[in-house]
């Protein structure tokens, strides 16, 4: 049966009164999150890469030590990102997508400087540079051969090389000094870009390239695979680690620029090419791979 409405009274003065009571308690009842206690939210992953040296197991296999270190060590989550090539990682950095990054000499010099283009070292933080095997903080590029190839290399040379990457420390910047002081114009050389070290290590063994560019240490490891150093290049400032300034909150940041202190029992535990210990950096031990960057640009 329908209710009947009056207007002198009736129902709707009483449903008039209720709305308002119920609204009046809505607005000044506190909302249902005010009393719940609050929880520290989680902390945002701190994204780690590296230029590629090996293939994608690997890399992540040899990072896994320093990202375990990291996270503990800042009190929040690294996780590691593979990217396949060096652009990648630098624009990961420009792009503010990756907080961490290990990067070579070159690639370093590349992204961060004071050219067009570059990034300031106040934004891309070097926080120690990595020592190799004998305890430097310093490494050589070879210029590799199959050991029973008997290629001349003079002015008439044309050979194929590969290269880990068009960015690679061990790529042209240094393939062309070593190639030009035997007589080799680089005009006359094919480059063949393959990835990292190792596939370029193993490309020279097959015989895919005649010559490669690589870390001297890969070509040491070779070795028993009759692979011959033709050259080594000048002594190269070692593997930086950097962070970007306007990604990684300031007290993670202050506490990374004493990573060089990291005590051995520590980084003895980290992958090959990591483990051998931490050395301070500046921005300015990188001039000289700038300067070679220059010299490589002009005609």
């Amino acid at each position: 049966m329908r209710v009947g409405v009056h207007a002198g009274g009736g129902l709707l003065p009483w449903l008039r009164w209720g709305w308002l009571a119920l609204l009046g308690a809505l607005w000044l009842a506190p909302p249902a999150w005010a009393e719940l206690p609050s929880e520290p939210q989680p902390s945002r992953p701190l994204r780690l890469s590296a230029v590629p040296l090996s293939g994608g197991e690997e890399t992540v296999r040899q990072f896994a030590p320093l990202v375990g270190y990291l996270s503990q060590w800042l009190g929040r989550p690294v996780e590691f990102r593979y990217l396949s090539s060096h652009e990648q990682v630098l624009d990961g950095l420009r792009q503010g997508a990756i907080d961490l990054a290990y990067l070579g000499p070159a690639p370093y010099a590349e992204l961060v400087g004071k050219g067009p283009g570059q990034l300031s070292a106040e934004l891309i933080v070097p926080l120690a540079r990595f020592k190799e095997a004998d305890g430097k903080a310093a490494y050589r590029c070879a210029l590799v051969a199959f050991a029973d190839d008997r290629l001349p290399l003079n002015a008439a040379a044309r050979p194929v090389v590969g290269m880990p990457n068009a960015l690679s420390t061990c790529g042209p910047l240094s393939v062309r000094a070593m190639l030009a002081d035997k007589g080799v114009p680089w005009a006359q050389v094919s480059a063949r870009f393959l990835g990292n070290h190792d596939q370029v290590a193993r490309a020279v063994v097959a015989g895919t390239v005649q010559l490669g560019g690589v870390r001297e240490e890969v070509a040491l490891r070779h070795a028993s695979l009759a692979l011959q150093v033709l050259a080594r290049s000048e002594p190269m400032p070692g593997f930086v680690l950097v962070a970007h300034a306007g990604r990684v909150p300031a007290a993670a940041l202050q506490r990374l620029t004493g990573l060089a202190d990291t005590p051995s029992a520590e980084y003895t535990r980290w992958g090959e090419g990591l483990r051998h210990g931490l050395e301070r950096v500046s921005d300015t031990d990188f001039d000289p791979v700038r300067a070679m960057l220059t010299k490589a640009e002009q005609p």
